[in-house]
């Protein structure tokens, strides 16, 4: 988790390195910055990762709002407030903000406190400085489980807000939330969670977009909703798009394509952990530019490595004597799974690009 830290006052600046030094020995990775009036004062050394600051609380939260996983204010939470207003987005994808005051006694987590993880560094903060926490989320008082923080713990996509709200509001009212998973679940859940039951709010565990009947549990969550409940939908990022094409293919059509092949498959788009292809498109622009769109890496393997892949692939003569093996699109998507990995969209061709998915086996959440 990427940190930075600011402070304002001399005895801000003080707390401020120490709190630098204690968070960077828990693993975090912190930058602190103190008025650089005060840098010599106090343990300022840039090789500490302690800078001097000489722009406004404005300024810096603007440079460091997008850039950092938290922020921590040392003085008014007033301050942090104000500096923090002008940039927020969403709880799912701001940072968390932690306001200090200069003393150390209190540390408040004011923003994103489950998904951006203020809450736990509210705790980080004030295990450092002897601080008490201060933690005001509904879930975290009444000791319930926050669906949005066990999922963000477990790499998940969250899906609808709506429904996020509604499993919390369920669980506050004492009433049973209907749990749903495709996958196993390592962990006992609380009891306020009823497997395959379901309930006014749901959760479903899944890489799915919509059930059908013939899924294990799609009858179940299809009478979910039609009898009104709510399914909030959590997806591993656990599917390879393999990607085979032209040369040139502009990034409209191959975006199109992959489209195309998830909605085919029922699959969701949040759920793509990477793309694949041979190593001769390791530059192909259109390919390049969809995964940086999408914000997945882009993978490539040898000819020699994808003709490892075992199993039943569809084979085109044209593209071995091209590339040096006879399918692209679903050896890369296979490989880029893992070892056991399974094909679950094959090859779909057309204007050009040839598109399949695979999907790596998860052993439990």
């Amino acid at each position: 988790m990427k940190l930075a830290l600011i402070s304002f006052t001399k005895t801000g600046a003080s707390l401020c390195c120490q709190l630098t030094k204690n968070l960077q020995k828990q693993g975090y990775m912190c930058e602190g910055y103190i008025p650089r009036r005060f840098f010599q004062e106090t343990e300022g050394r840039e090789d500490k990762g302690i800078y001097g600051l000489e722009e406004s609380a404005l300024e810096w939260t603007k440079r460091q709002f997008f850039q950092m996983d938290g922020l921590i204010y040392i003085g008014a939470a007033g301050i942090a407030v104000r500096s923090v207003a002008p940039f927020l987005r969403d709880k799912l994808t701001d940072p968390g903000v932690v306001a200090v005051d200069e003393r150390g006694q209190y540390a408040i987590s004011l923003l994103s406190g489950h998904v951006g993880g203020a809450n736990e560094l509210a705790k980080a903060v004030a295990k450092s400085c002897g601080a008490a926490p201060v933690i005001t989320t509904a879930t975290d008082i009444n000791q319930k489980m926050a669906i949005d923080v066990w999922a963000a713990k477990r790499g998940l996509w969250i899906g609808d807000r709506e429904a996020a709200k509604e499993v919390s509001v369920r669980l506050l009212e004492e009433e049973s939330v209907g749990f749903f998973s495709d996958f196993p679940v390592k962990e006992p859940l609380p009891e306020e969670y009823s497997w395959n039951r379901a309930g006014k709010a749901n959760v479903w565990v899944t890489v799915k977009k919509r059930p059908r009947k013939e899924d294990e549990t799609g009858t179940m969550l299809l009478e979910v909703l039609e009898e009104g409940g709510q399914i909030l939908r959590l997806a591993p990022k656990i599917l390879t798009v393999g990607i085979g094409c032209r040369k040139g293919i502009s990034s409209e059509i191959i975006e199109e394509k992959i489209k195309e092949a998830l909605e085919e498959g029922n699959l969701e788009e949040h759920a793509v952990a990477r793309f694949a292809s041979i190593d001769l498109k390791k530059e192909e622009e259109g390919i390049c530019r969809v995964a940086k769109k999408w914000g997945v890496p882009f993978v490539t393997f040898s000819a020699g490595k994808l003709e490892t892949v075992r199993g039943t692939v569809q084979e085109s003569a044209f593209v071995r004597q091209v590339t040096g093996t006879g399918n692209v699109c679903e050896r890369a998507a296979l490989l880029g799974a893992g070892e056991d990995g399974a094909l679950l969209v094959e090859k779909k061709a057309g204007h050009g690009v040839t598109v399949a998915v695979a999907m790596e086996s998860l052993g439990g959440l």
